[in-house]
Formats: C-alpha cells, structure tokens, sequence
C-alpha cells in the first residue's frame, strides 16, 4: 500500500540517513518504527502489586528499596528487557 507521510525535514533527513546506515530503505526503517511502536501499544497494561505481610518488622528503607526494585521490573517489561533476579529478599 502506498501512503503520504507529512513529517519535518528534520525528521526525515535523520530518519533516511539512520536507514542508510543500517543498509535498509526508509521504507523499511518506517515500517520497522511502526511495529515496535505497535508492540508497545499492544502490551498487557496492568501491574501487580507485592504484598508485604508482617510490615512492621520491615523498615522504611527496606520498603522503599522494594517498592523500587517493582517500579524498575515493571518498567523493564515494558521495554521488553529482561529481568533479572530481586536482591531484596527478606528472610522469614
């Protein structure tokens, strides 16, 4: 199918020299944006939340490193990278 894209000159000088770089057509390099574009949209939006029980012997910090380690894992998957193992794991 054939389509008119309206985009700057900017956009489109940087865009066929990056294809141009990678030896493909702009074409190509268009429709490759497209798909990781639409692979994004299409993720799964939801997000589990740890439960922590026995919180009071968990302190602040401990809480705080956690909620962390869940934003980073959650944004990773987003991205499609890897995870890898929590290293804050409480004993019980």
């Amino acid at each position: 199918m054939q389509t008119t894209l309206r985009i700057t000159d900017a956009i489109y000088r940087e865009a066929k020299a990056e294809a141009a770089r990678e030896g493909q057509t702009l074409t190509r390099f268009i429709e490759d944006g497209i798909r990781l574009r639409l692979r994004t949209v299409q993720a799964p939006r939801t997000h589990s939340f740890r439960v922590i029980r026995g919180a009071p012997r968990i302190s602040d910090e401990e809480i705080s490193q956690i909620a962390s380690e869940d934003q980073t894992a959650y944004d990773l998957r987003k991205l499609g990278i890897p995870l890898k193992k929590s290293r804050c794991k409480k004993s019980r």
